[in-house]
C-alpha cells in the first residue's frame, strides 16, 4: 500500500463501512491512488502495479517502481548505504563484495565543483534494479533489460506529464535562524 492509496481506501470505508458488502464506494478520476480495502481485509491481492517513488523537477531526477523493477533517472544523490537492522552481516558483506558499481557513487568530501560534474553528467543516467533478487540495489541491470527500461521510462513520462509545477521560492536571508537565537521561526508578518 502506498500513501496515495489512503484517499480512495479511506473514502471507501467511510461510504461502505468495514463489513464485507457489494458497495463500491466513491470513484476518483485520474488519481494515483487505488482502493486497497479488499487487500487489507485479505479478500484479494493488491491492485497496485506501480508507484512513483520520486520526481524532482528542480534536480531533474525521478524513480518509479513496477513489480520487481525499480528505475532511477538522473542523479539519485550519494550517501552511505546503511544495511537494514537485524541482518546477517556476513551475508551482507559477501553480497556487497560481488556488486558492480562506480566507486565515485558513494564518496564523501568532494568539493562543490564536483557537484556540477555530477549534475551535468548524471542528469540523463538510467539505472535499473531487480529489487526482488537484489534488494540492496547494487547490481545495475539496465543494459541487460532495454525493453523494461523503455516501458518504465514511458510510464515515468506519463507521471511527469501530469505533475504540477513546484511552488518553490527563493530563500529569504531574513529567515536565517542566526537572527532568532539559532531557532527556525516564522519571520514574515501574518494577516
Amino acid at each position: 500500500m502506498h500513501v496515495t492509496d489512503w484517499l480512495p481506501t479511506l473514502t471507501h470505508i467511510g461510504a461502505c463501512g468495514v463489513e464485507p458488502s457489494n458497495c463500491t464506494g466513491p470513484t476518483f478520476e485520474d488519481i494515483d491512488g487505488v482502493n486497497q480495502w479488499n487487500t487489507i481485509v485479505g479478500e484479494s491481492k493488491s491492485s497496485r502495479s506501480e508507484f512513483l517513488v520520486n520526481y524532482d523537477q528542480s534536480d531533474n531526477n525521478a524513480a518509479i517502481r513496477m513489480g520487481k523493477w525499480k528505475l532511477l533517472q538522473g542523479d539519485p544523490g550519494r550517501g552511505p548505504w546503511v544495511p537494514p537492522p537485524n541482518i546477517d552481516y556476513k551475508k551482507y558483506k559477501e553480497h556487497m563484495s560481488k556488486a558492480d558499481g562506480d566507486p565515485w557513487e558513494f564518496e564523501y568530501g568532494r568539493e562543490m565543483e564536483k557537484r556540477s560534474y555530477w549534475t551535468s553528467h548524471l542528469k540523463n543516467k538510467i539505472q535499473l534494479y531487480d529489487v526482488e533478487s537484489d534488494p540492496y540495489e547494487k547490481n545495475e541491470v539496465s543494459k541487460d533489460n532495454p525493453e523494461v527500461v523503455k516501458m518504465m521510462l514511458d510510464r515515468l513520462q506519463i507521471h511527469k506529464d501530469k505533475a504540477v509545477e513546484p511552488g518553490n521560492k527563493d530563500s529569504d536571508p531574513k529567515g536565517n535562524p542566526e537572527y532568532f537565537g539559532g531557532v527556525w521561526t516564522p519571520w514574515l508578518d501574518t494577516c
